[in-house]
């Protein structure tokens, strides 16, 4: 990808080019495991996907990353808002520090708890949806982003244009790393439509994403902290610790057993009714039962 990217008279970035192209294939992954789950869904509909609403959540989640995304690209009003009426052009070319982008997940947040709360939607259901997105345009933007990473004279070694030097592809291999969890979300959710909302895509891809993001971070060039970690394998480690200590459901019945379940439950409610009928309609026991002869008016005297 060029550092700029030429698209008539207007000019942008390559790293916003290919932030939006992943973000367009992180949606459409989503949307597609979403359209797949409402798809079987509606084949089964007296059986609900283990109670979880997904309807709209596609929308949902739009809303939410087109906050962060506004969030990031106009944060510099904030501290400069002459530049909405002296050089507007110049808000497409410059891009928001890590102040803006936290600024963004924290609105994000609040929205999206807002929605849950009246939506009645899971947060697991959720989540799992956003590990398939984050996965997917974290791997696109890795492929077409280039990142120079330790001098090396392997053959596949980058360089700049002009120089003898070689560097190793860090975001090159960041992408091949990521390639394998890819795959597996997309065949686990097309093989089993009860994995949705179990928290196992998140607890999986948090745990791989962060073991691929440590391995690949050990040829990037970057300063370590005091902790002789560097920032980006430090919040690697903390998505391997959360991935393994994340705990998955252990509601997955598939929806065959649960509509066993409920068909069975329907005939045990039948017969009880029928039993209730029953004692209703027989005559009482021995202890109410009474005798018109002996306990009546014209009983005999003694």
């Amino acid at each position: 990808m060029p550092e700029v990217v030429q698209i008539g008279p207007l000019q942008l970035q390559g790293q916003l080019v290919a932030l939006l192209l992943a973000c367009v294939l992180g949606f459409w992954l989503m949307r597609r495991v979403l359209r797949q789950w409402n798809r079987v869904e509606s084949e089964v509909p007296e059986v609900p996907a283990a109670g979880v609403a997904v309807k709209g959540m596609d929308d949902l989640i739009l809303s939410g990353v087109l906050i962060v995304f506004f969030t990031w690209r106009l944060g510099s009003l904030l501290t400069q808002p002459s530049l909405l009426w002296e050089s507007p052009m110049k808000l497409l070319l410059t891009a928001g520090s890590k102040m803006e982008i936290v600024a963004g997940i924290v609105l994000a947040y609040i929205y999206l708890s807002y929605q849950v709360r009246k939506h009645g939607i899971a947060w697991r259901v959720l989540l799992d949806l956003l590990a398939i997105g984050a996965a997917s345009a974290l791997f696109l933007y890795a492929a077409l982003t280039p990142s120079f990473g330790l001098p090396t004279q392997l053959p596949w070694g980058i360089g700049v244009e002009g120089t003898v030097s070689r560097f190793h592809p860090h975001h090159a291999y960041l992408a091949i790393l990521l390639v394998p969890l890819l795959v597996w979300q997309q065949l686990w959710t097309a093989r089993s439509t009860t994995v949705l909302g179990t928290g196992m895509l998140l607890k999986y891809s948090l745990f791989y994403g962060g073991a691929a993001g440590m391995v690949a971070s050990f040829f990037a060039l970057s300063e370590h902290t005091a902790v002789y970690l560097t920032p980006g394998q430090l919040v690697n480690l903390l998505m391997l610790i959360i991935g393994m200590n994340l705990p998955i459901l252990s509601h997955t019945t598939g929806r065959r057993e649960l509509m066993d379940m409920s068909q069975n439950d329907s005939k045990t409610q039948i017969q009880q009714e029928q039993q209730n009928q029953e004692r209703a309609k027989s005559p009482a026991g021995k202890e109410g039962y009474v005798d018109k002869k002996l306990d009546g008016p014209n009983r005999p005297s003694t």
